[in-house]
């Protein structure tokens, strides 16, 4: 049987240490990341390789956990040290690799480095649920062996079993995440992240269209005499029904949803050339060049950030075309075309600054985009 002493050591480990967790979570924030400016950025590791071999080996000391958690006799001792090994060295090292702030010196952009920090917040997640898991393993046994007579541990009950295989699988899956980020790079994210804001549009734009579909035919039809009845259940489809419909009266609105329809459709195969031509052709060699990152990365960065306002203006479009509000749907749109044109010229040229089939392309795109 274990070890009282060492029962109540490992049992005091796992409610302490959650509270390194919190400040390693707390870490992660931008506004409490740590800056070291002033290493050269020669001498600065690599973010990514970082978190790539932290998480390998948590991903080994969770497995070898699993098995002392599997495997009788229950051993605090052990226990003790495997966690330990994770909490203070593992996990410290992750989190220092991914809260760090090197200004723009270790190539990592922010979109990058806040996709990072979640990974590893996942992580975090997933050892504070074997934390906890371990302690009420531990607080059973020892309930278990203040009452019975010291004898062969029969090992983990089959409930017991099935609580350290899903505890355990957790923390593989956040691991097998990171480690996937990791192997992509910083194509892989943005194209990622490209393929869901252009989703995201494509489905905004076809429930406007749908939505400019569904024209009311009955606005000047209002039966006359229409008892309180009638009028209460009006009320109610008014509060509960779907967003305004557009009248017969309302041309202009719906010549302007129809051209809105139109042009964001272009924004859409925009996207799909971008994706091809500029975002999986990014050089994974782009870096800094010792006083602040290069061209390629400041370009990348501010492409994604036009990339990710399309999808938001559409969002407030919706908006407006559904309180039928011509004026801020008219300003509404020229700001998405805007942020659209803005993207093409930011990249209307290769990463190495010469042009390309793409640079063709794009200038006929904006030309469509304008007659269209």
């Amino acid at each position: 049987m274990a070890k009282p002493n060492d029962l109540r050591a490992l049992i005091d480990l796992t409610k302490t240490t959650p509270n390194l967790l919190t400040h390693y979570l707390s870490s992660l924030s931008s506004s409490t990341s740590t800056t070291a400016s002033s290493t050269s950025p020669a001498d600065l590791p690599n973010p990514l390789d970082v978190a790539k071999a932290c998480t390998t080996l948590l991903k080994s000391h969770t497995t070898t956990l699993s098995l002392l958690l599997l495997t009788p006799p229950f051993t605090p001792s052990a226990l003790i040290t495997k966690i330990g090994d994770v909490s203070s060295g593992v996990l410290s090292n992750l989190v220092a690799g991914a809260a760090a702030e090197h200004g723009t010196k270790d190539g990592l952009g922010s979109l990058m480095r806040n996709e990072l920090r979640a990974g590893v917040r996942r992580v975090l997640g997933g050892w504070g649920e074997v934390l906890a898991l371990v302690l009420r393993l531990a607080e059973r046994r020892q309930s278990i062996d203040g009452k019975t007579p010291a004898k062969k541990d029969p090992g983990p009950t089959e409930s017991e079993r099935q609580e350290i295989l899903a505890a355990t699988g957790v923390v593989w899956n956040a691991c097998d995440g990171l480690l996937k980020f990791c192997d992509n790079g910083i194509v892989g994210l943005v194209v990622k992240k490209a393929e869901e804001w252009r989703s995201v549009l494509l489905d905004a734009v076809e429930e406007l269209k749908e939505w400019g579909e569904d024209v009311d035919e009955d606005e000047d039809d209002e039966a006359e005499g229409s008892d309180l009845e009638d009028d209460e259940f009006r009320h109610d489809d008014d509060i509960f029904g779907a967003a305004n419909k557009l009248g017969k009266g309302d041309k202009e609105i719906k010549a302007l949803l129809d051209r809105s329809v139109k042009k964001l459709k272009m924004v859409g195969m925009l996207y799909q050339a971008l994706i091809k031509r500029r975002l999986k052709t990014f050089p994974a060699t782009a870096k800094t060049d010792g006083d602040g990152e290069d061209d390629a990365m400041v370009r990348l960065q501010k492409l994604m950030e036009h990339l990710r306002a399309i999808p938001e203006n559409v969002d407030d479009l919706a908006s407006a075309f559904y309180d039928l509000d011509e004026e801020e749907a008219k300003k509404t749109f020229e700001k998405c075309c805007e942020e659209a044109k803005s993207a093409v010229a930011l990249v209307r040229q290769s990463w190495t600054s010469s042009d390309d089939e793409f640079t063709a392309w794009s200038q006929k795109w904006v030309d469509a985009l304008d007659v269209a």
